[in-house]
């Protein structure tokens, strides 16, 4: 028989809110405050309207705000002042209720001259904030780890200084390569390329043991609570 969807529904869930004022607003989902009550660490980016064609053109004065989980980059609320933000909310809703995460939005083709667009510009603003952004999405694809492998600091260091036979505490290139191998994980030079390029802040050309342990931090497997 038919099936009412609307018995289905989370009537608890909140709603996106619209404000019909001049400039009209719109919102849902956290503030900045409220995720960091919630326990989350978080970024915000943002955009003005005339940081895309039809906001310069139409309506330059406004802004889109994105309140992003600084760790795995998925969007926790939407903040919207200018022109149509009532009707622009609730795309900000669809993509905190769906756990989109800025990496997403990155490689969505929005159709030209919208206002949509400005979602796009704000993750951009976001991704800038984080540690580990865009770039490192495909980084960490390919090193993700199995979750029987335990990459604890002990064997991390141990690997590091086998490779880093000068003692000098950091490696280059060749030296993270090598490193990569050992622990079983052949890299190619070009992702070899971009992480050094991404993880030498100094820009000498060589990254040390805090840079690497991080990387592999950042990719480990959660622990189950059963396991601690």
């Amino acid at each position: 028989g038919d099936v009412d969807v609307g018995m289905e529904a989370n009537h608890d869930d909140p709603l996106s809110i619209g404000v019909w004022t001049i400039p009209e607003m719109g919102y849902y989902g956290l503030t900045k405050e409220q995720a960091e009550k919630e326990g989350y660490s978080v970024v915000e980016g943002t955009a003005r309207f005339d940081q895309c064609l039809r906001g310069r053109v139409f309506a330059p004065d406004g802004l889109c705000k994105l309140v992003v989980d600084e760790k795995e980059g998925t969007v926790l609320g939407c903040h919207l002042i200018g022109k149509e933000a009532a009707e622009m909310v609730h795309y900000g809703m669809a993509l905190v209720k769906a756990g989109t995460s800025i990496f997403d939005i990155l490689q969505t083709v929005y159709t030209a001259v919208t206002f949509h667009e400005l979602f796009k510009e704000a993750a951009l603003d976001a991704n800038s904030k984080l540690d580990f952004g865009v770039e490192w999405q495909e980084i960490f694809a390919i090193l993700q780890s199995e979750c029987d492998v335990d990459f604890s600091e002990e064997y991390l260091r141990e690997k590091f200084d086998a490779i880093d036979e000068d003692g000098s505490g950091e490696l280059d290139e060749d030296e993270m390569r090598a490193l990569f191998a050992s622990m079983g994980r052949t890299v190619s030079k070009r992702v070899i390329a971009n992480i050094m390029r991404l993880s030498d802040v100094d820009g000498n050309g060589t990254i040390d043991f805090g840079e690497f342990k991080a990387i592999f931090d950042k990719i480990a497997c959660p622990r189950d609570e059963d396991e601690e």
